[in-house]
């Protein structure tokens, strides 16, 4: 009886001392991979505040006046924040590799804590089942002394509360197992998100590259040929505006005194027109827009290979489908509640004016690529340009779009 004793003694020493832990290999492994961690993110700090920096500079360059010198300095800044942005992407996507593989560990460690807990669980059950199987009279009559069956006892009720500490160690375990599941799955999700971002800094860049190439090219390095193609790109956003401000109210007038009351029936509830799968080159009255000392950019602009189909963001009335030629071609769209929409650069117009189209309708094509139809002057690439409209002044979309 006494071996009994001893052996339900060390299982419960083995129980008593079961928490969760790592061989220390593998506790080196989380510490490097902690570290390693901690530094990236440093350094990620110490790259946003060089693009902040350059974003600033390229703030202030644009507000100033524009000359084709000017313009190739601002441009230059713009691939050097692209290229940090790349550097951050990648350094974004190296730390969330890391907490995969360090929470990788984190889950291994409780799975396997877990499997040790159940499988001592397990074992002492047992022993106190066949030790509960035996009669009092039988215990007694296997010790000497009714001191040694007290104390046999004791040592029964002190394996009872290790039992019950171990199962409630137990369930903790299962739930941080729970919980770091969770997160591997989260930082999975947030893997992807960051390579998507890289890919869209890298288009960025290219964006930017070719921009600064297309300007030179067009320019041949000349100062008053580039003024002259400012000039012209200016002229031709200031006549789509004063043509879309004077154009929607005629529209919503004459829709009014004819008594269509279609739009009045119309969600509008927007959808991308096109998918913003490469993010967007320029935000709605973005600081860094190139154009920015003459005119705020009301718009968002959306990369997209040239020739994709843009759909009408919500059902309404074709106000304006202007084929420019060469010059600058846009699509306009009256909705209900005093919103409207504006496609610009298309390389091919699908909607007749005076018509009307619905929800997620193929409207037109994307265009934008220098020198090609419906691009306009001193374009930056293929890009949606996007506007909406509340009572004729334009407004983010991003408060609009989903």
């Amino acid at each position: 009886m006494n071996r009994f004793i001893k052996s339900l003694l060390i299982t419960g020493a083995l129980i008593l001392s079961l928490a969760p832990f790592l061989p220390k290999t593998q506790v080196a492994a989380v510490d490097d991979l902690n570290e390693q961690i901690k530094n990236k993110q440093s350094q990620l700090t110490e790259l946003k505040k060089q693009i902040d920096t350059y974003r600033n500079a390229i703030a202030d360059k644009q507000a100033q006046s524009s000359s084709l010198k000017k313009q190739l300095t601002v441009l230059d800044d713009k691939v050097a924040q692209a290229e940090l942005n790349i550097k951050g992407k990648e350094l974004a996507l190296a730390t969330v590799t890391l907490q995969i593989q360090a929470v990788t560990l984190d889950v291994g460690r409780h799975e396997q804590s877990i499997a040790d807990k159940s499988s001592k669980i397990a074992e002492i059950l047992r022993q106190l089942y066949q030790n509960n199987q035996k009669s009092l009279l039988e215990i007694i009559a296997l010790n000497t002394s009714f001191g040694k069956y007290f104390d046999q006892l004791s040592y029964l009720e002190e394996l009872e509360r290790n039992l019950q500490q171990q199962t409630n160690q137990l369930q903790t375990s299962k739930t941080e197992l729970e919980h770091q599941q969770q997160n591997l799955a989260l930082y999975k999700i947030d893997l992807t998100k960051t390579k998507n971002d890289l890919e869209e800094s890298k288009g960025q860049l290219s964006s930017e590259l070719n921009t600064k190439q297309y300007i030179l090219k067009q320019t041949r390095e000349s100062e008053s040929r580039y003024q002259n193609l400012l000039t012209q790109a200016i002229q031709e956003q200031q006549k789509a505006n004063a043509d879309i401000n004077n154009l929607e109210q005629e529209v919503r007038r004459r829709l009014k005194n004819q008594g269509i009351q279609s739009l009045n029936q119309l969600d509008t509830n927007f959808i991308w027109p096109v998918k913003p799968y490469k993010g967007l080159s320029t935000y709605f009255n973005d600081p860094t827009y190139i154009f920015r000392k003459y005119f705020e950019h009301g718009a968002i602009d959306i990369p997209n290979p040239q020739g994709t189909a843009i759909k009408a963001a919500a059902a309404g009335y074709v106000a304006r489908a202007k084929d420019a030629g060469l010059g600058y071609s846009y699509i306009m769209i009256v909705h209900n509640n005093g919103l409207a929409t504006v496609y610009g650069h298309t390389s091919r117009i699908d909607v007749e004016e005076n018509s009307f189209v619905t929800k997620g309708q193929v409207i037109g094509a994307v265009g934008g690529l220098p020198g090609t139809r419906g691009a306009g002057s001193l374009t930056t690439g293929p890009h949606l340009h996007f506007e909406i409209r509340l009572n004729g002044i334009p407004v983010d979309p991003l408060n609009y779009l989903p």
